[in-house]
C-alpha cells in the first residue's frame, strides 16, 4: 500500500506493471481500489515466484522417493538434450517429465484453494442460486484427490495417468486445474511449466536426489501448499 501510494504522489512516471494496474483501475482515492491493485501485485509475486519453486521442491520429493521414475526422466533429458541447455524443441520432447510435473501438481496442488467472488446481482449456476457479492472457495486440493475423479490409485504417484494430456487423466478433465480453469486461468501457465521444464532438465542431469533421513513430511495450505519444514534432500553427481 505504500508503495502504491508513493507511486500515485510521484505521478506515476514508471513505465511498469504497478503504473499499468494503477492505470488501468483509475484509483481516484478509493480504498477499495487501492488494495486491489496491491492484491494484485501479491498475486504476481506468488504467482511469479514462489508457485514455481515451491512446485520445484514437491517435484524433487517426489522423485526422490521413486527412483525409477528419476531414472526414466533423466535417460529421457539425455537423450532430448545431448549435455545442451534445452531449448523449446527440446522442451516439447520432454513427455516424461512433463507428466512428472503433471502428476506432482495434482498430488501437491500449489494453490489448495481458488476464490471466486459472484457479481453483484444473484447468478444461478446448474440448479444453484448464488446471491451477488459472495464468496466461493474450490477447493482444488480436494478435487485433486478424490478417487472418485482419479480412481483408487489417486493418493498414489503415478505419472502414467497423464500419458495422454491432462485431459484424458481424469473422469471430468476440468477438476485438473493446478492453473485454475476456464476464462480465469493462470496467464503465466506456459512460462511456468518451460521454466519448472528447464530448471529441472539442468538439475536432472548432473545430480541424483535421494530422501535425507532428516525429511519430516508435513504439508502447509496456505495461500500456497509448502513443506513445513522444507525438503531435505541428499544430491550425488551423476
Amino acid at each position: 500500500m505504500k508503495v502504491i501510494n508513493e507511486r500515485k504522489v510521484a505521478g506515476n512516471i514508471e513505465n511498469d506493471l504497478l503504473s499499468t494496474l494503477i492505470d488501468a483501475n483509475d484509483l481516484n482515492g478509493s480504498k477499495a481500489s487501492v488494495k486491489f491493485v496491491a492484491e494484485s501485485c501479491k498475486t504476481t509475486y506468488f504467482a511469479g515466484h514462489e508457485t514455481s519453486s515451491i512446485t520445484l521442491k514437491w517435484v524433487l520429493l517426489l522423485l526422490a522417493l521413486n527412483p525409477e521414475w528419476q531414472a526414466r526422466v533423466r535417460a529421457e533429458i539425455t537423450a532430448v538434450c545431448r549435455q545442451h541447455i534445452p531449448d523449446a524443441n527440446a522442451l516439447r520432447q520432454m513427455k516424461l517429465l512433463t507428466m512428472v510435473i503433471q502428476e506432482t501438481m495434482r498430488l501437491y496442488s500449489i494453490t489448495p484453494l481458488i476464490l471466486r467472488e459472484t457479481l453483484q446481482e444473484d447468478i444461478k449456476f446448474g440448479d444453484i442460486w448464488f446471491p451477488g457479492g459472495v464468496e466461493l472457495m474450490i477447493p482444488v486440493a480436494a478435487l485433486h484427490h478424490d478417487p472418485y475423479i482419479w480412481g483408487p490409485d489417486a493418493g498414489e504417484f503415478n505419472p502414467e495417468r497423464f500419458a495422454n494430456g491432462a485431459s484424458k487423466a481424469c473422469k471430468f478433465p476440468y477438476l485438473y486445474m493446478p492453473f485454475g480453469f476456464g476464462p480465469r486461468v493462470c496467464l503465466g501457465l506456459n512460462f511456468a511449466m518451460a521454466e519448472l521444464k528447464v530448471i529441472l532438465s539442468l538439475m536432472l542431469g548432473k545430480f541424483s536426489f535421494t530422501l535425507s533421513p532428516n525429511y519430516r513430511h508435513s504439508v502447509v495450505y496456505g495461500i500456497v501448499s509448502e513443506p513445513e519444514f522444507g525438503v531435505d534432500l541428499i544430491v550425488r553427481k551423476v
